[in-house]
């Protein structure tokens, strides 16, 4: 009986230690500069296959500029404009699926503007 109970208590030390070390892990955080400079890039590649009216392709791309920027984190003011810029994008990928090429390049210009004035809520 004394093996078994000091293998239960030794089970339950390593699976304690294993718990607590992936609660105190660190996260990798991305600075938002760079984070922004890619979503940049996202939405200008989006902008580029505008011309090709491939629907399926430029959703893609709005999506992945989308889930990028859901990575942007500062303040409580910063997030509020990010949700607003995301909120264009998503306008911009139910256009794109809607066919309204025009509609959506204007909207995905306009997110990108929302973009670039982020940098001043930080």
């Amino acid at each position: 009986m004394p093996f078994k109970k000091s293998f239960i208590a030794v089970v339950l030390f390593f699976t304690m230690l294993g718990l607590s070390g992936a609660t105190y892990a660190k996260e990798v955080r991305r600075d938002n500069a760079e984070i922004l400079k890619e979503v940049d890039a996202k939405i200008q590649a989006a902008l580029d296959a505008v011309p090709a009216g491939n629907s399926d392709e430029l959703a893609t791309r709005i999506k992945e500029a989308s889930e990028t920027a859901s990575d942007l984190s500062a303040n409580y003011k910063f997030e509020f404009e990010r949700d607003k810029a995301v909120i264009k994008l998503k306008k911009a990928r139910q256009l794109t699926k809607a066919s309204d090429f025009s509609g959506a390049e204007q909207e995905l210009k306009n997110a990108r503007e929302s973009f670039a004035a982020l940098p001043k809520f930080q």
